[in-house]
């Protein structure tokens, strides 16, 4: 979430949200819009820029990495690279077709020269990867380019990490391996030195509020909220809206104060799968943290302050009158914690039932 404690000191002792919690898979993050060469991606002129020079001026890389926040086009850009190296259009100048047979099977993931290796289970495993840098080494079935793209990068481990190494320290000249991850951190040095690095941004809270109401029928005060509650991701906005979380947000507010509700009514951690479970999490205690956070707005702006519950101000502004400033930063905290306890694997339902009791002080 965007949101952190006023107080520089507070905010710099607890993230707000855990880095995996935070790091959702960009394929479930970035919603499965068609779109119609890289003009329809939004709030990316920069990379994409830099990607169709390199194209037009046929100086490509034999390796990319695509760096950024999840959810805000890096998957879907690898995806237009792609279409655009295998088109079968001899007019294209740095566009893909989008029409020709080539640019049909990349978009269907059917195309025999576009490899994408995702995770099985925690991590990209070694089978994988070795079983696409073969594939790498013989000649393209369909295009004069191969392609290998790896969406979720940070999850290579050792073993998977040293088998790509080993493509890109002698790579052909009709290969382009992109990979993707939320920073150059997430990657192995070896790797990252030898990758062309391509920075994604997140989109500014006015532009992807305006994209969500323009282009996705978001109300004004929804797409406020959502625009907020994403961190610049159209991907985690658009799955935060399919998901209702507008409408649902303040149950999980009422429900957080309500002693009388058992934690399995308030968060099931028991039933759930672990990926269903920790993306619940989630967008609770980032409900939660916007509404502390707007309470220590309007204790601190006297009620001038934005906030990101804007359909609740009167709300805001009475409960903000029951709380100190260190009191409203001590509920951030307890927030803060959970994620990051809940990201080590402590047990779930110990850390949210530490959680709601220090929510339930006054």
């Amino acid at each position: 979430m965007p949101f952190t404690p006023l107080d520089k000191n507070a905010a710099s002792k607890r993230p707000i949200l855990s880095n995996r919690l935070a790091s959702l898979s960009e394929q479930k993050c970035e919603e499965q819009v068609f779109v119609t060469g890289f003009k329809e991606i939004i709030g990316q002129e920069s990379a994409i820029s830099f990607l169709r020079s390199a194209y037009s001026a046929r100086r490509l890389a034999h390796a990319y990495v695509f760096v950024g926040p999840d959810g805000v086009g890096k998957r879907t850009t690898a995806l237009k690279f792609a279409q655009l190296l295998v088109c079968e259009d001899s007019k294209k100048t740095d566009e893909p077709c989008e029409k020709c047979p080539a640019c049909i099977k990349a978009r269907g993931s059917a195309h025999p020269d576009i490899v994408w290796v995702n995770t099985e289970g925690q991590f990209v495993k070694i089978d994988s990867i070795r079983q696409a840098c073969r594939r790498l080494s013989l000649k393209g079935f369909e295009s004069s380019y191969k392609v290998l793209i790896v969406p979720q990068a940070q999850y290579l481990n050792d073993e998977s990490s040293n088998a790509l190494l080993k493509t890109l320290e002698e790579p052909s000249a009709d290969t382009v391996i992109i990979l993707i991850a939320p920073s150059l951190r997430d990657i192995l040095p070896t790797i990252a030195s030898r990758c062309q690095r391509v920075v994604f941004s997140s989109l500014d809270r006015e532009s992807l509020m305006k994209l969500l109401q323009e282009k996705f029928g978001v109300a004004k005060q929804e797409s406020s909220y959502l625009a907020a509650m994403s961190d610049g991701s159209l991907g985690r906005a658009l799955r935060y809206f399919k998901g209702q979380l507008f409408a649902r947000k303040n149950s999980f507010i009422k429900e957080a104060f309500d002693q009388r509700l058992r934690l399995d009514d308030f968060i099931d951690v028991s039933k759930q799968e672990r990926t269903q479970r920790d993306e619940k999490i989630e967008e609770v205690l980032g409900v939660l943290s916007s509404w502390f956070r707007d309470l220590l707005v309007a204790k601190a702006c006297a009620g001038a302050g934005v906030f990101i519950n804007i359909d609740r101000e009167a709300d805001i502004m009475r409960a903000c009158r029951d709380l100190s400033f260190g009191e409203i930063e001590l509920k951030l905290v307890a927030i803060a914690d959970t994620l990051n306890e809940i990201s080590r694997n402590v047990n779930a339902r110990i850390s949210l039932t530490k959680m709601r009791v220090e929510l339930w002080k006054q």
